[in-house]
């Protein structure tokens, strides 16, 4: 399993080395994680995301991690989990608005847990949201 992981956590090129970001890779990476975006009525749920309070809400968590060194650590790792969830969630929805979205949610989650902020709202509504199977908005 641990050969697994760091197998997972070098791909892109990008060596990965924060636990925080190794748990979500594995998580992203598992087979069928976004296959619950194929049912999702992606016009209803951007609409519902750009509307209050979701859209407050993940201004202000954003706002929380912006320019927080903490959150720059790590940076091309971020990046290759951002581009890992926008290719997947595509893949699974054909939506690149809503891959757009899970996308900005995954570097905000990750982001986030990178600061130290692993109790805020983006990992208890954004990331137990994708965890659960649901499109947060």
């Amino acid at each position: 399993m641990h050969q697994r992981a760091v197998e997972a956590a070098h791909r892109g090129g990008v060596a990965m080395t924060n636990a925080h970001l190794l748990e979500m890779d594995a998580i992203l990476s598992a087979p069928g994680f976004f296959d619950f975006l194929g049912d999702l009525d992606c016009d209803r749920a951007l609409d519902s995301r750009d509307a209050e309070p979701f859209d407050a809400q993940w201004m202000a968590s954003f706002d929380e991690v912006d320019g927080d060194p903490g959150a720059a650590v790590d940076r091309p790792a971020v990046s290759t989990l951002r581009e890992k969830a926008f290719k997947l969630a595509f893949g699974a929805s054909g939506n690149a608005d809503v891959a757009a979205c899970v996308s900005d949610d995954i570097d905000l989650i990750a982001r986030s847990r990178l600061s130290g902020r692993s109790d805020g709202w983006s990992t208890h509504f954004l990331w137990n949201a994708y965890r659960s199977g649901r499109f947060p908005c």
